[in-house]
């Protein structure tokens, strides 16, 4: 989103509001910063288990029997398995999540392959408030996360995570939310 964007959007605000009119505003998905937590968990365990194996290899398990050692071989390799199979599901679960926002609806794609994939919509005069929640570490890379409460039954909660320059992306919102908002339902509706 670039400036030239953002007075485009200003210049079609007067324009009536359409049912069809599926410009898109913004579109985008998290970055993969957002799974900063589970990379670091699931690396411990990684680390640890490639640890504990290269020592129980080398030597440190040639007392025990063979049940033990078949055992502890087991239970590394599953390990090892199991935090690269977590960090790679973590991943594409992100790198799948994509956002479209046009002057009409907000989608959200979310799953990994076309099996799992979910689609919602909700309509933009829906949206019942816009929230900014505090960045925490994100914001040191400057990302954050914006979180839009609807009064659609299937999005309650739309979170679009992991952004850049999610006060634009407001700003870019709230005149198409206010004008739809007040066109179709009346300012003071009953939703």
């Amino acid at each position: 989103m670039n400036d030239t964007d953002l007075e485009q959007l200003k210049n079609n605000e007067n324009t009536d509001v359409s049912y069809k009119d599926e410009t898109i505003v913004w579109e985008g998905r998290p970055s993969q910063w957002v799974n900063m937590g589970t990379y670091l968990w699931w690396t411990i365990f990684l680390v640890g288990s490639i640890v504990a194996m290269s020592f129980w290899s080398s030597g440190f398990g040639e007392d025990y029997p063979t049940g033990i050692n078949s055992a502890v071989t087991w239970v590394g390799n599953g390990l090892i398995s199991l935090s690269i199979i977590s960090m790679l599901l973590a991943y594409l679960t992100v790198h799948y999540e994509h956002t479209v926002i046009t002057r009409n609806k907000i989608k959200e794609s979310k799953g990994i392959t076309s099996i799992f994939r979910q689609d919602l919509y909700c309509e933009i005069s829906d949206i019942k408030d816009i929230k900014s929640p505090p960045a925490g570490v994100m914001g040191v890379l400057g990302l954050s996360t914006l979180v839009i409460e609807t009064n659609d039954d299937d999005q309650a909660l739309i979170k679009i995570r992991g952004i850049k320059h999610r006060e634009e992306l407001i700003q870019l919102i709230l005149p198409i939310w206010r004008k739809l908002k007040v066109d179709r339902k009346g300012y003071f509706g009953d939703r």
